[in-house]
């Protein structure tokens, strides 16, 4: 944990993902402004999933040929680039700029589509294996802490100062990550002249899937909960403040708000008591699942504005555990490159998973009420639930 190079790794993180959030919040608002399209605004988080999607796919064929340090570099320094470039675009420029936003997000997905996998493999490599759990709770705890205030701080920036702004901080957040990420220091295997077809590298990550029974254990948990979990989207929580609590819309920000506050809290605990936590693995991943399913059951036939806050944020605990657990699992189970193509496989599953659950619960909303949407969602994670139990005996296994 107090190791430099793991310092600098956490560091340029939290850089990028806040830079991921101010230049969101700054383009919202300048193609708003410039088309009063809706549609528009709702194409960015689709050309932003889609993009990680096709990118994470491909992701394999990169890792096979660099290091991951050299990876993460080049597509963070690419990233600073390319917004520079769409920075001084947008200062001379207003026509067709919606479009061009669009491109310009999509290749930025594409880079973060890599980047993403690559930072998570790198994890292992700089710090000790008995204080793995630790460091995945700590910087799930940063992650969330930046997205909770991100937004926030990030909207008190477009009123105060304009979009355009916003994108050049970006520009200043993004150089700060690559500098980061270029004081890593890793031992890491050269990357060698890959003599497979792209075709087998694209198929490594499903192949050391397929082999190792824990991580087939772990992903298939994570789809059937990554279904469930849409009913925390925008879309959903809208329409329960509305139709459960009979407040205004301002309430979905405060049991977002909630529901973070306790993933943070979560983080927190897992870091105070990592290694009681670790002896006791699959027993947390098996209750934390029985308690989701109790807890979205609760809050779905909830009209409680305060209870709703108290079940999102406890909700959160479970689920921020939940994701500890499964990082330190898989890290134990692949090497350097085999995890990185893990995670990116992991992550086109789970950002096309993520996508269908949203249009999914939002048909079942619309048709039939937020109140089956959440019962809904508590049966998928009861078979979760059912399934981890069936499958304890997964949650260890050899390195491969």
């Amino acid at each position: 944990m107090k190791n430099k190079s793991f310092r600098h790794l956490w560091i340029g993180q939290a850089f990028a993902n806040l830079g991921d959030i101010f230049y969101v919040v700054g383009l919202i608002s300048l193609i708003y402004a410039l088309t009063g399209s809706a549609l528009y605004l709702s194409l960015l988080p689709f050309t932003t999933t889609i993009f990680r999607f096709f990118s994470s796919l491909f992701a394999p064929l990169i890792i096979d040929r660099f290091t991951l340090k050299r990876i993460l570099v080049l597509s963070q320094l690419w990233k600073t680039i390319l917004l520079i470039i769409l920075g001084i675009y947008i200062t001379n420029f207003n026509q067709a700029f919606a479009v061009v936003a669009l491109i310009f997000i999509a290749m930025i997905s594409l880079l973060d589509g890599v980047a993403a996998p690559v930072s998570a493999a790198l994890t292992p490599q700089l710090v000790p294996k008995e204080e793995l759990i630790r460091a995945n709770g700590f910087l799930n705890v940063i992650t969330q802490t930046i997205f909770v205030s991100g937004w926030p701080l990030g909207s008190v920036l477009l009123i105060s100062t304009s979009s355009s702004f916003i994108i050049w901080m970006t520009v200043i957040l993004y150089a700060a990550s690559t500098i980061c990420t270029i004081k890593i220091e890793i031992t890491e295997q050269t990357a060698e002249a890959i003599h497979s077809s792209s075709r087998d590298s694209i198929k490594s990550g499903w192949v050391a899937i397929r082999k190792n029974p824990t991580i087939r254990t772990l992903i298939s948990l994570d789809i059937i909960t990554t279904l469930a979990s849409s009913v925390w989207v925008a879309a959903v929580i809208y329409v329960y403040v509305e139709q459960n609590l009979k407040l205004g819309e301002q309430w979905w920000g405060y049991i977002n708000t909630s529901y973070f506050i306790g993933m943070i809290v979560s983080g927190l605990l897992v870091i105070r008591f990592a290694k009681l936590l670790e002896k006791y693995i699959c027993f947390f991943i098996v209750f934390g699942l029985f308690l989701s399913v109790i807890l979205t059951m609760l809050f779905g036939a909830n009209t409680n504005p305060a209870i709703a806050l108290l079940l999102a944020c406890l909700y959160g605990l479970p689920e921020q555990i939940r994701d500890v657990f499964y990082t330190k699992l898989i890290q134990d189970q692949a090497s350097e490159k085999t995890l990185a193509k893990i995670y990116a496989v992991w992550g086109a599953v789970i950002n096309l998973t993520f996508a269908c659950s949203v249009l999914l619960l939002g048909y079942i909303t619309e048709t039939y009420g937020v109140k089956t949407t959440f019962q809904f969602s508590s049966i998928l994670i009861f078979i979760a639930f059912l399934y981890a139990i069936w499958k304890r005996k997964d949650f260890q296994g050899k390195e491969i």
